[in-house]
């Protein structure tokens, strides 16, 4: 497709993260078919998808399994509610067997549409669920700094990423802030394990400031993904637990990245012995072929709504809440990952990954390598007066036609969990070529 042609085609798009100026000037790089690990361009270029498109594309692109399944669930419903008494097969199996995924009681599920549409169920959710309780004062949150819950308002407004909040306001009232685990460059500025998870107890300090009867929940990533991969030191999520549980405070793990076997196991909050009392999902339940999200919620909340009698009704939802083509995707997700034992399969993976990233500590500009199971970042130290690094390494390896992301001082790597070892090895290469490329430094050997 001609430039010309690919700039009038997509005229009328908006596209969203990106800067309207540069699209309207250069137009999009327009994805045409997808196969494995693989993704072409409408121009033939064939390019290795570093970062499973958005984090979710899991299980691979072009898997007729999931085809399959859309088309018959088309051909037989194609769409019911889950509100007003109605429901579908496919949903009811699809919460089946989540529930059978999710750790502890979190047994009961509220589909969605994503994450944003998730993240913002947990602040109503949780609400209502105090009022129930006879706490209705209990509305407030405690968020990380640095972390993505989505980009609607309630759950930007959760979201500590400045760029979300700038030109947005006014934003939702009623949410604290604290100091994420964030080791490598703590906002504290002290060192673990000296520091005794100083910033878990802000947590408990941050409860004790504006009182337990005001703060309905706690959310965090259980490892930030946009944020940097930034992984807790060992103990940070128990503590967390441990002070949620005592002060009577809803513990919620945003697993909309982490979850469905991309560190390693199920859910990343399973690499701590630790359970939440609501674990917010979306991207890998479908492997992105369509939208799909939801929010598990413990037995305890449940039954809270269960409880309150055949007068009160839980009005919330979404048109699509649970939709039966979309479940349908979700089941063939399931199963190729439990299948082809994708999970264990990323553990393994992530050792070699992590091994190859270490290399890249020897390059002047690397800062810092973090990574858990597949996913991963390098941070980088960008010379003073000088353009956005990982921008420019972002932008090399497209050129070498690999995909990876640049998010603020990092580059951002999130592969297919079916992923071929040799294309692994080929992202790390990439990488490290660029770099050098970049840098002048030498290339790792």
């Amino acid at each position: 497709m001609s430039v010309a042609k690919r700039h009038s085609a997509s005229a009328h798009l908006i596209h969203a993260f990106d800067s309207p100026a540069r699209i309207a000037k250069s137009g999009p790089r327009t994805l045409v078919r997808g196969k494995g690990a693989y993704v072409w361009d409408s121009d033939g270029n064939r390019y290795l998808d570093g970062l499973s498109s958005l984090w979710n594309v899991s299980v691979g692109h072009g898997r007729v399994e999931i085809a399959q399944a859309v088309e018959a669930q088309i051909r037989t419903l194609s769409y019911a509610p889950t509100l007003l008494g109605f429901s579908s097969e496919p949903a009811q199996e699809l919460a089946r067997r989540i529930a059978a995924w999710t750790p502890g009681s979190l047994d009961h599920v509220l589909f969605t549409s994503g994450g944003s549409e998730s993240n913002e169920s947990v602040i109503r959710l949780a609400r209502i669920y105090w009022k129930l309780r006879g706490h209705s004062d209990k509305t407030q949150f405690i968020a990380l700094t640095e972390a993505y819950h989505g980009s609607t308002t309630g759950a930007a407004t959760l979201t500590g990423l400045e760029k979300f909040h700038r030109d947005f306001g006014p934003l939702m009232p009623g949410v604290e802030r604290i100091a994420r685990p964030h080791c490598g460059g703590c906002e504290l500025g002290l060192r673990h394990p000296e520091c005794m998870l100083a910033c878990a107890d802000l947590l408990e300090q941050t409860i004790e400031r504006v009182g337990a009867d005001q703060i309905a929940a706690f959310i965090a990533e259980p490892i930030q993904g946009v944020g940097g991969v930034i992984v807790p030191p060992p103990g940070y999520h128990e503590r967390v637990r441990d002070i949620c549980t005592r002060h009577d405070i809803l513990m919620v793990c945003d697993e909309v990245i982490t979850g469905f076997g991309r560190t390693g196991k199920r859910f990343g909050i399973e690499h701590w012995d630790a359970v939440p009392d609501m674990m917010v999902f979306a991207k890998g339940i479908s492997s992105g072929y369509v939208p799909l999200g939801g929010v598990s919620l413990s037995t305890e909340i449940y039954d809270a709504f269960v409880d309150a009698g055949h007068d009160f009704a839980l009005s919330h939802g979404f048109t699509y809440s649970g939709h039966p083509v979309a479940c349908a995707a979700g089941l063939a997700t399931l199963d190729i990952l439990e299948r082809e034992d994708l999970v264990n399969r990323a553990a393994v993976l992530g050792k070699r990954l992590a091994s190859g990233l270490d290399q890249l500590r020897k390059h002047s500009v690397v800062r810092d390598v973090r990574s858990i199971g597949l996913m991963a970042a390098v941070e980088l130290a960008t010379p003073e007066g000088s353009s956005s690094l990982p921008e420019s390494i972002r932008d090399a390896a497209l050129e070498q036609k690999i995909i990876i992301r640049a998010s603020g001082d990092n580059v951002v790597l999130c592969p297919p969990l079916m992923i071929e070892e040799s294309d692994l090895d080929r992202l790390v290469d990439t990488i490290d070529s660029v770099l050098a490329a970049t840098t002048g430094d030498p290339v790792i050997v």
